[in-house]
């Protein structure tokens, strides 16, 4: 299968789940967006929009709001969310953003990277849709900085969601923000405690979620942190830490 015919398999799959997850619709996460992202905007454009997560604290920052996304499911939730201004969707690739040059004020990427095989095209395709001084805002999960818990986390990713392609670094985040031709960005980062149960409801695929929390409890109990996640149980529950990057750079001049 191909990677965009599975990243749409996935997200026709777990459009419901991914847009009533509590974790990702925290306020701690949309507030963070909103912050860095200002307001006062004409348009904004939300790639890889998914389920319209975003579109109330973003319609608070712009006038319009555009969202693009390869799932048609996504689209289609993203439609019966609520905005204070106008919205729009779009049916694309990221990666090839079918706008005008210098079209929007501000550009969001949240949770996304991490599906795109070619980040950086991504990045640079998002600055071409940015006018000179326009805001960037990136949002992702953060790879370990050891090499071994980095692969073994990616390989954890990739039985959960098989979309998922890579976690960057936040000097990777770094390096390929300014590449793609934006400014040093200014970073907030933290951490987020996860329960496993809740994490598997997003992917509502059972039985490949039964067989992962297999893996984990085992690796709960190795000594270390093999996969850089802090696990450990409680009760019945497992839980894990994830580590949140946010980016915010200005499009060079």
């Amino acid at each position: 299968m191909r990677h965009n015919e599975r990243v749409q398999e996935e997200f026709t799959r777990q459009g419901e789940s991914f847009r009533d997850s509590p974790a990702l619709g925290a306020v701690e996460i949309t507030s963070r967006i909103a912050s860095a992202l200002g307001d006062g905007y004409d348009r904004v454009l939300d790639i890889a929009c998914g389920p319209g997560i975003l579109f109330p604290t973003l319609s608070s920052c712009a006038r319009a709001v555009v969202g693009i996304d390869l799932t048609l499911k996504s689209l289609q939730l993203a439609q019966e969310v609520e905005s204070a201004g106008s919205k729009f969707l779009v049916r694309g690739l990221s990666e090839k953003l079918p706008f005008r040059s210098g079209a929007f004020d501000a550009v969001v990427l949240r949770l996304a990277l991490h599906h795109f095989l070619d980040p950086t095209a991504a990045l640079a395709s998002a600055r071409s849709a940015l006018r000179p001084g326009g805001r960037l805002v990136v949002l992702d999960l953060l790879a370990p900085d050891n090499a071994e818990a980095r692969a073994l986390r990616d390989a954890l990713e990739r039985f959960r969601d098989p979309s998922h392609t890579t976690l960057l670094s936040r000097e990777e985040m770094h390096d390929q923000i300014q590449q793609a031709g934006f400014e040093v960005p200014v970073e907030t980062l933290w951490t987020q405690r996860r329960e496993f149960s809740e994490w598997a409801r997003i992917i509502h695929e059972p039985r490949r979620m039964s067989d992962l929390k297999l893996v984990l409890d085992a690796l709960a109990k190795s000594p270390g942190d093999p996969a850089g996640l802090d696990l450990s149980s409680e009760g019945d529950e497992l839980w894990f830490t994830y580590h949140w990057g946010l980016f915010a750079a200005a499009a060079a001049q």
